[in-house]
């Protein structure tokens, strides 16, 4: 029993004089071992992009008593654009535009209140977009332009009708035994062929709202009543087989005029969107199109009445060379146009 009594006093004694030569055991003192949430605070800097680098903005984390920053950014239309951690953080915003960013800090007693600023972008950014992404090779800012011109491949399987999308692109590629698809006919150069196709041409320009331009160059191809709407065209035009006058046929049949030269809007899905996941891009408008005129989702018409088409994308290729040496990217595009899902494909290509 006295060896516990000892060692109870030695213990005693032990807190007691722990107490004295520490004055952290004082009530006054405990404030100074709690933590402090840090203030929130933050700027913005606008950078100049480039090939090299993408980044448009910095955010810099400018809190008192942080250890880390934690970001949330927003477009104008409330939509997020990512978020992001750290104490600086460099953005490649695409388009321009009022962007709302929110801020966080993190420090050793937990997570501050959020605070917000609008960060305003002047440009668009090209540079944002990927070089293999669909916006990028559609409207050129993969090649840090601002717009991009495309027109139909003068090749044999620029045009082809069949079943699936698989098998167009079979011919595509080098295979054969579509339905019916562009021959030498169709695409010689001497005046007999479709030149009032060949030279249509489609502008698609860089920007949030996108808009494509459509140039029809004041022609047409005729097919002698080949297809739905030449054939319901009036004597003479429902028997010729030639390019004429887009403008003398329409000022003849005034219902056509919205298939010929224009402005249209445009919008992109990007991958995976669409029947082969390679994306979709839609013409919006009465009478827009990409290919041929008359070919819708689901119908071929005889007069332009859809307000939008959307085709699939089916394959991108970038960098090619033809036979002449010219440097061109390709972009094959397809409809189903009739009730069986069958399609029609069309070859675009924008040279370098």
């Amino acid at each position: 029993m006295r060896n516990i009594i000892k060692s109870t006093g030695q213990l005693g004694w032990a807190l007691i004089a722990g107490c004295l030569l520490f004055s952290a055991c004082s009530k006054e003192d405990t404030g100074s071992l709690e933590a402090i949430v840090p203030t929130p605070s933050f700027t913005s800097a606008a950078l100049t992009p480039s090939e090299a680098s993408a980044s448009n903005v910095e955010l810099i984390n400018t809190s008192t008593q942080s250890m880390t920053a934690y970001w949330t950014v927003l477009d104008d239309a409330g939509n997020s654009v990512g978020t992001f951690t750290g104490d600086t953080v460099r953005l490649a915003l695409t388009f321009a535009g009022t962007y709302t960013v929110k801020m966080a800090a993190g420090g050793p007693g937990g997570l501050s209140d959020t605070i917000q600023q609008a960060v305003t972008v002047d440009k668009d950014n090209v540079y944002a977009v990927g070089p293999t992404t669909l916006l990028g090779i559609l409207t050129g800012a993969a090649l840090g332009k601002t717009s991009r011109t495309w027109k139909a491949d003068r090749v044999v399987s620029t045009v082809i009708v069949w079943d699936t999308y698989d098998n167009c692109l079979g011919q595509i590629n080098g295979g054969a035994g579509a339905w019916w698809a562009f021959g030498p006919g169709e695409i010689a150069t001497d005046g007999s062929g479709r030149d009032g196709y060949f030279d249509d041409t489609y502008t698609f320009n860089f920007a949030k709202v996108g808009k494509m331009v459509y140039d029809d160059h004041n022609t047409v191809y005729l097919d002698n009543g080949g297809s739905g709407w030449t054939k319901a065209l009036p004597t003479p035009w429902n028997t010729t087989q030639a390019t004429v006058s887009s403008t003398t046929l329409y000022d003849a049949v005034p219902a056509l005029k919205p298939w010929g030269s224009g402005t249209f809007g445009y919008t992109i899905a990007a991958a995976p969107a669409g029947e082969l996941k390679q994306g979709t891009i839609t013409i919006t408008g009465k009478g827009g199109h990409f290919g041929l005129q008359d070919k819708i989702n689901n119908a071929e018409e005889v007069t332009p009445t859809a307000n939008a088409v959307t085709y699939d994308v089916l394959e991108m290729k970038t960098d090619q060379v033809d036979a002449s040496g010219k440097h061109y990217d390709m972009l094959a595009i397809g409809v189903h146009y009739d009730a069986d899902g069958n399609v029609f494909t069309f070859m675009m290509r924008s040279d370098r």
